[in-house]
């Protein structure tokens, strides 16, 4: 039985021993798989700084064009603005003079009216 136990234990070291050297090959590879991630890694945050300072750039003149914009929207509401005050004076000043003009206009177009049918009926008279 002890030469079956010297046995098991060999096979048992042995095992051990194959898989240390297996775990030490698997190890090296996976050393050299993140060696490589690594270098990528570097790779691309050296080449992905530039793009990221060209989208600040970028960015900043979006910003500054909106607000642009937005200044340019300001100036035209305000102009609008403007033009419509103006119309609302040029609108009120017509309703004051016609207000004003309307009324004695009409009265003597009536008075004037009024005198040539008195007239002709004069003449009427006049002839019969």
């Amino acid at each position: 039985m002890e030469l079956f136990l010297v046995i098991a234990q060999i096979l048992a070291l042995l095992c051990v021993s194959a898989l240390c050297i297996y775990l030490i090959v698997v190890l090296s590879r996976v050393k050299g798989t993140l060696t490589n991630v690594a270098k990528d890694v570097k790779e691309m945050t050296t080449h992905s700084l530039p793009v990221l300072e060209n989208m600040e750039f970028i960015t900043s003149r979006v910003r500054s064009i909106s607000e642009n914009v937005d200044d340019q929207v300001a100036i035209v509401r305000h102009s609008l603005g403007s033009i419509k005050e103006v119309a609302d004076n040029i609108v009120a000043l017509e309703r004051k003079v016609q207000e004003r003009i309307e009324g004695p206009i009409l009265e003597t177009a009536a008075i004037i009216s009024a005198v040539f049918k008195g007239i002709r009926t004069f003449v009427e008279r006049v002839r019969a």
